[in-house]
């Protein structure tokens, strides 16, 4: 039986290879209806807002009994055969003096390596699944990839391509901060959501989102708290092939950076609800974000460092030889990041989604910011879900003159993406407004996490293939959406109502037998 990944934008369906069964428990609670009543908000980047009131929160219930978290399968599954024949991209970014290359079949190791030396490569590190990275001389990466190719030495040859975070343009401080998240979170039924869900959540039963981006100010007191522990925290990135520094325990942002993209994204799903200060998060304290690094101080994170940082998230990688298993793994990941170029795709990273996704692993990315009638990568493939912006009536966002929300092929839903308060950096004013679709895929990454939640809550059993498990989230989320039926290039399926996301008697999020 080959379960459907669901559909991807144009409405054709994406298929899986089944799996094993998940070991994952569900846990039962029951449902119950109650009040909440405004949320705190503040501005954005240069100038603090202190205007903010409290709220009544979500109402607490006796201690439930243990349980466990919804995880994926790890280590990593096993690697489906790679069919693709030819040449990788390089007239977009990448990393200088470095080539991934899928091995030819029926030639040694050995062989290989030495033919591949006398072209200008030098074999540095096998990364399973019949690939390689190899070193080249900096700006010989076209070149010697050709010359692997026409021998025989590579049967796709590739760079390391570079991704950076859709930026969040900065406009002057709002202080009508109140009206303007209600507002957007209404867009969303957040409110409505939140009534539907369990205030008294054990730590073990929270759901994990990954966000994957530049780091975080996790000493922020209106976000630590619904972070996992400092030991599961990993920062990836590496100043060179013979230095990696991947590290436990710190993300912060790398010095001189300005504001931290990754502290923006988080705010977003995990702001510290119903305590008095700013922001009120998507998740209202019932999920939890796993910090991890890879952007450096230029704003870029290799293939590579992507591609390790979502193999960790669903539970292990190997970093330079160094095994780093996660001990709090993710059950969804936001990808604010993005390559808009048309066309484009990274067969490395490609293979890596397609692992995860086996896992169980749910990847939201960020469409792009390009105003190009395509997705950008990798929100266009198929085993990620693509949130492309809104702006205030709900419409296709236009920011400035060539930035925009990427739109076309691949889109699937949109969230807010046009002043959204986020969280900001130190000395830098406390918060900001963004604009991007960096700001969106949070939305829907949150809103994942409190369905995952939900299936508990109900005693929902997970699928019992974890592959399954995108295409249970897409189905749940196009039934939640302005126009379930109809799909639009501007908008995709629209906005996603998260009150119909965690209702119980929506069969398309909770089938009954």
């Amino acid at each position: 039986m080959i379960p459907n990944l669901g559909t991807k934008g144009n409405g054709e369906p994406v298929v899986q290879p089944a799996e094993p069964k998940s070991t994952a428990v569900a846990c039962w609670r029951v449902p119950t209806v109650r009040s909440l009543i405004g949320f705190v908000i503040a501005g954005w980047i240069s100038l603090t807002l202190t205007s903010c009131t409290t709220s009544q929160g979500l109402s607490s219930f006796e201690a439930s009994p243990p349980c466990a978290d919804v995880g994926v399968q790890s280590p990593r599954s096993a690697v489906r055969t790679f069919n693709k024949v030819g040449l990788g991209r390089f007239d977009v970014p990448h990393v200088a003096g470095r080539l991934l290359v899928y091995q030819q079949k029926g030639l040694s190791l050995q062989n290989h390596n030495a033919g591949a030396q006398t072209l200008g490569a030098q074999w540095v590190q096998d990364l399973g699944g019949g690939w390689g990275l190899y070193r080249t001389q900096p700006g010989e990466e076209a070149q010697v990839a050709q010359k692997l190719y026409q021998q025989g030495l590579g049967q796709y040859v590739q760079p390391e391509y570079l991704y950076q975070p859709t930026t969040l343009a900065v406009p002057p401080n709002n202080r009508s901060y109140p009206t303007e998240q209600a507002l957007l979170f209404q867009q969303m039924k957040i409110e409505q959501a939140w009534q539907k869900l369990r205030a008294d959540i054990a730590s073990c039963q929270k759901p994990v989102i990954a966000v994957i981006d530049t780091g975080m100010y996790t000493q922020r007191s209106d976000l630590a708290p619904n972070l996992t522990p400092p030991d599961s925290w990993l920062d990836v990135v590496g100043k060179d092939l013979n230095n990696p520094r991947p590290a436990r325990g710190t993300v912060q942002p790398e010095p001189g950076t300005g504001a931290s993209h990754g502290t923006q994204v988080a705010s977003i799903i995990a702001a510290t609800t119903n305590n008095g200060t700013a922001l009120a998060g998507v998740a209202y304290n019932l999920l939890r974000v796993l910090p991890i690094k890879v952007f450096d101080a230029g704003q870029r994170a290799g293939t590579l460092q992507i591609a390790q940082a979502l193999e960790y998230a669903a539970g292990a990688t190997q970093i330079a030889g160094q095994l780093f298993v996660n001990p709090t793994p993710a059950q969804v990941v936001n990808l604010s990041l993005s390559i808009s170029a048309p066309g484009f795709s990274d067969p490395y990273l490609e293979h890596v989604l397609e692992q995860v996704t086996q896992q169980g692993l749910v990847v939201v990315a960020s469409s792009g910011n390009a105003d190009l009638p395509t997705v950008g990568y990798p929100a266009s493939s198929p085993f990620v879900i693509a949130v492309g912006a809104t702006d205030a009536s709900q419409a296709r966002a236009h920011w400035l003159s060539g930035y925009a929300s990427n739109y076309g092929e691949g889109l699937e839903f949109v969230a807010p993406g046009t002043g959204v308060p986020v969280a900001h950096g130190p000395n830098q004013g406390e918060y900001a407004l963004a604009y991007g679709t960096s700001a969106s895929a949070p939305f829907i990454s949150g809103a994942i996490g409190l369905y995952l939640l939900q299936q508990q809550l109900l005693r929902q059993t997970p699928p019992s293939n974890p592959s399954a498990r995108l295409a249970q989230v897409r189905a749940c989320l196009t039934s939640a959406a302005q126009n379930p039926s109809t799909w639009d290039s501007q908008i995709g399926y629209g906005l996603v109502d998260l009150s119909k996301v965690v209702e119980p008697s929506n069969p398309a999020c909770f089938p009954r037998g």
